[in-house]
């Protein structure tokens, strides 16, 4: 990307993902895709529109497209990996986050979002190094992290096991007690 309205598509479609304006971001995303198809940043940009705006096909479809331009960005493959939760493709999504911890091993977001991912795959012998690793590195995003995925997965389903949902919790307890 080198011209200065590709730059200030970028940034516009960056604030109004933010802004949680998804409808908004994909068009903008979607004229920039059209004026640079062969940038990664430019698929990135688009596959967090769609995500934000709930299209989540089309964001996996933006995500997929970004890695084959740009395969080692760890951005592209935690955003994947998001997007592969939200669509409960887990074994996927652990592939993807995996790969995150291992180019950015100090990045908690991405290694508390493995151990919730493992949890959801009844996988908790592996999730707790991951929670552990996330804790030690940045406990407050951990603890944004947990409660998040508390609150917007664990509590509301009904396919989450009682084990697992107790696990969460216990981190969650434990945590916040010695902040």
């Amino acid at each position: 990307m080198v011209d200065e309205l590709e730059e200030q598509m970028v940034a516009r479609a960056e604030e109004l993902t933010e802004e949680k304006k998804g409808d908004e971001a994909v068009e903008t995303a979607t004229e920039l895709s059209k004026i640079d198809p062969n940038d990664a940043i430019v698929w990135f940009v688009k596959g967090k529109a769609h995500y934000i705006d709930r299209q989540f096909d089309d964001a996996l479809a933006c995500f997929s497209k970004a890695a084959e331009i740009d395969r080692e960005n760890p951005a592209i493959w935690h955003m994947m990996g998001y997007c592969l939760i939200t669509m409960n493709n887990l074994p996927k999504a652990e592939e993807c986050l995996e790969y995150v911890k291992a180019m950015q091993p100090a990045n908690a977001e991405a290694i508390c979002a493995l151990g919730i991912c493992q949890v959801m795959q009844e996988k908790t012998q592996a999730a707790r190094p991951n929670f552990d690793d996330a804790i030690a590195i940045n406990k407050k995003v951990a603890i944004h992290m947990f409660e998040h995925f508390y609150e917007n997965y664990f509590s509301l389903s009904k396919t989450a096991s009682a084990g697992s949902k107790a696990m969460i919790e216990r981190v969650l307890e434990t945590i916040k007690l010695v902040r």
